[in-house]
């Protein structure tokens, strides 16, 4: 019972975030680099993530749909992963390439290497299932999770109409990672 009441109180924490980052940005949808920052904050020191990738705009429903997956990947590489080492890292990259005339679907990779040997034949577990079927369900993409021996990747597709291009500047601009105490006072 105490794990279930601690996997609920971290995603309700999750979903609390994603909408304080979407009314910091009046709902007009969240910055990709800012989302990841806030959902690695509580396990991130100076070189355990890697985080890289142009200036994109999550509109409202994709962010809240990416930081419970990304809340997923993160949870997992802290406890059982990348993230439960001094050794550990995790590198998330994405890219939007455009031809010009359609943007192409957002391709975020999340790569965890350095944890501990990872069982491929571990079973699906609610987590799980979060992190392969929410940007399906919601947003019509793909998520392709991989239990590598070395570690877990993860490949996420958002189709093109759920993101924009966009630097945030002025005042828009929230781009500062929570520590954990600042963490904890929110809860």
């Amino acid at each position: 019972m105490q794990q279930f009441v601690a996997a609920l109180d971290g995603r309700i924490r999750s979903m609390a975030l994603t909408h304080e980052l979407l009314s910091g940005h009046r709902w007009q949808g969240i910055p990709l680099a800012q989302l990841l920052r806030r959902e690695l904050a509580p396990y991130t020191t100076k070189s355990n993530t890697d985080i890289k990738g142009p200036d994109v705009l999550l509109s409202a429903e994709a962010g809240q749909t990416i930081a419970m997956v990304v809340h997923e990947l993160t949870t997992n590489a802290a406890k059982y992963g990348a993230l439960s080492r001094r050794e550990g890292l995790v590198l998330v990259r994405w890219r939007w390439p455009t031809n010009g005339h359609a943007a192409e679907p957002l391709t975020i990779d999340w790569k965890a290497i350095g944890g501990p040997p990872v069982d491929a034949r571990r079973k699906a577990n609610y987590g799980s299932s979060v992190i392969t079927d929410l940007v399906p369900y919601e947003l019509a993409g793909t998520a392709d999770l991989v239990f590598a021996a070395e570690g877990v990747r993860c490949r996420l597709s958002v189709p093109a109409e759920w993101v924009r291009s966009g630097r945030q500047t002025g005042s828009d601009r929230v781009d500062r990672v929570l520590a954990a105490p600042e963490l904890a006072r929110l809860s």
